[in-house]
């Protein structure tokens, strides 16, 4: 008798009524994905998932995917100090107001407790508690370049062949020229004391140098300028009838065109300034640039050189040779370090940003499967099978007619969709005071359910089939079903007019 009760439902359904069963079905869906959407949000801000997925990525970004123990840890401990500076700490804020502050000591308790659980080296923010949810490309790579101390390499770099090129370039031409000059000895102790004084002035220009006070670029125009002076003084120093100081003058002046003339200038500027190749090379630790690095300190006790080669001995090979490269992508013809490390900086980001498109991609999957596994969880609690959803919506026309009625409302109110979430949410909620959906554990429910479990040989298994459907769906998410709705609710009512009379009307109650 009831398998020909549900042949004649069957039979009597149109098209109208089936798109009534499909608003109905997706309306709860939707109720129920919202509810999960909510929980998976509550329980992502709790544990920090977001946070905490970025801080591994970067891990991996620095370890260049090597899972070499030593190599990760080396990453690990970079990517903490990282976290440290004043940049990506900023990322992270802190709760505003009392009632913020108050639950999130409770939520920080709570992690502490879990964590306490752990052993120490699971904790991936180190000594934190909590890091942030999104870090700017820009941000980190203005970091990283920092935190590898590119430009104070460079600088060091740069004054240590400064200081090589004043003393072994011009200052012994310029002795030598002195030295062979055809002049009295007179004259050539005042010239060379003289010298001694250009020297202090250029060991000057050294110093502004070394403190940042000035560029390369200036104090190559300065020392040019010196050289300028000296020589006037020296011309106004001898005869202008002795052909021999005329000829010592001219070679003065001549020495200053080869080292200071416009072309010579442009060339002496980019062997003075330090590639960013190179400054790698220091930090990848050539044997011949770094012994470049350690002569030009000097002082293998000093805070920076124990700093720098620290950091040299601490960084991952593989963040060495990503940087490497990286560098090699710079192509800069300026005489300034800091249009290269600008350049650079640009290459940073985009390695960056590639290597979090990828990460991101890792974080939707698991979040995929965390969503199916609180649709499963939602769908259990609140008794939510499709199977007996979809029978009591075709036998009961009064519930079909309101779960639509409610539909079609929350899709004209929310023209936006779930773009406005807030809003969506409060019309559900709303939309659940009127609507009393076969969900939920009510003895009413159930026994409707218990009587549709007959045609199943199985006890129960129709109703875990059904659970395990409807916890799919609810893992597709809002968003999904809120489109879906709108578009069938759309259909619904253009065809409304197109169907016959008997068609648009509900089918009545079958009763046994």
């Amino acid at each position: 008798m009831r398998a020909d009760v549900q042949t004649g439902v069957l039979n009597q359904m149109s098209i109208p009524l089936i798109l009534d069963i499909a608003v109905g079905l997706i309306f709860i869906y939707l109720i129920l994905s919202l509810l999960a959407s909510e929980i998976q949000e509550l329980i992502t801000t709790l544990l920090q998932w977001r946070a905490e997925h970025l801080k591994k990525s970067i891990e991996v970004l620095i370890a260049g995917g090597n899972d070499d123990s030593a190599n990760a840890q080396k990453a690990r401990i970079l990517a903490n100090s990282l976290y440290d500076y004043p940049l990506l700490r900023n990322l992270n804020q802190e709760a505003k107001g009392r009632l913020a502050k108050a639950f999130r000591r409770i939520s920080d308790g709570v992690i502490k407790l879990g964590r306490q659980m752990l052993p120490k080296d699971k904790n991936v923010f180190g000594k934190k508690d909590s890091g942030p949810s999104y870090i700017p490309a820009e941000s980190f790579a203005r970091t990283l370049i920092d935190a590898l101390k590119i430009k104070p390499l460079a600088h060091i770099l740069s004054i240590s062949r400064v200081q090589k090129f004043k003393q072994d370039r011009l200052l012994e031409k310029i002795v030598a020229v002195v030295t062979e000059a055809d002049i009295s000895e007179d004259k050539k102790t005042i010239f060379e004391k003289e010298l001694n004084k250009f020297d202090q002035s250029l060991e000057e220009i050294v110093a502004d140098l070394r403190s940042a006070t000035t560029t390369l670029e200036m104090s190559i125009e300065r020392m040019s300028d010196k050289l300028d002076t000296w020589i006037g003084n020296c011309e106004i120093g001898l005869p202008a009838d002795d052909p021999s100081s005329q000829m010592f003058v001219s070679r003065l002046k001549l020495l200053k065109q080869d080292i200071f003339g416009e072309n010579e200038r442009r060339v002496l500027l980019g062997t003075l300034k330090p590639k960013l190749e190179e400054v790698m090379q220091v930090i990848a630790r050539s044997p011949e640039l770094y012994s470049e690095f350690e002569k030009a300190v000097n002082d293998k006790e000093s805070d920076t050189y124990r700093e720098i080669s620290t950091l040299i001995d601490t960084l991952p090979d593989s963040l060495k040779a990503s940087m490497v490269e990286l560098t090699n992508r710079v192509k800069s013809g300026s005489a300034s370090i800091e249009d290269d490390i600008t350049q650079l900086q640009i290459q940073v980001e985009t390695w960056f940003d590639r290597s979090l498109d990828r990460a991101s991609g890792v974080y939707k999957r698991n979040a995929k499967g965390v969503a199916i596994l609180i649709g499963l969880v939602v769908a259990v609690i609140a008794n939510t099978d499709t199977f007996h959803i979809v029978e009591s919506l075709s036998r009961n026309s009064v519930l079909r007619a309101t779960i639509t009625q409610n539909a079609e409302q929350v899709v004209t109110r929310n023209p936006k969709g779930a773009a406005g979430l807030t809003k969506l949410k409060t019309e559900m909620r709303e939309a659940l005071a009127d609507v009393s959906i076969p969900i939920g554990w009510s003895k009413a429910n159930q026994e409707q359910q218990f009587s549709q479990k007959e045609d199943w040989k199985i006890p129960y298994l129709k109703q875990i089939v059904g659970w395990i459907v409807s916890g799919l769906a609810i893992s597709m998410g809002s968003s999904f079903w809120f489109g879906l709705l709108n578009k069938i609710v759309n259909v619904r009512n253009t065809g409304k007019s197109d169907f016959p009379k008997h068609e648009q009307q509900i089918v009545p109650e079958v009763r046994e």
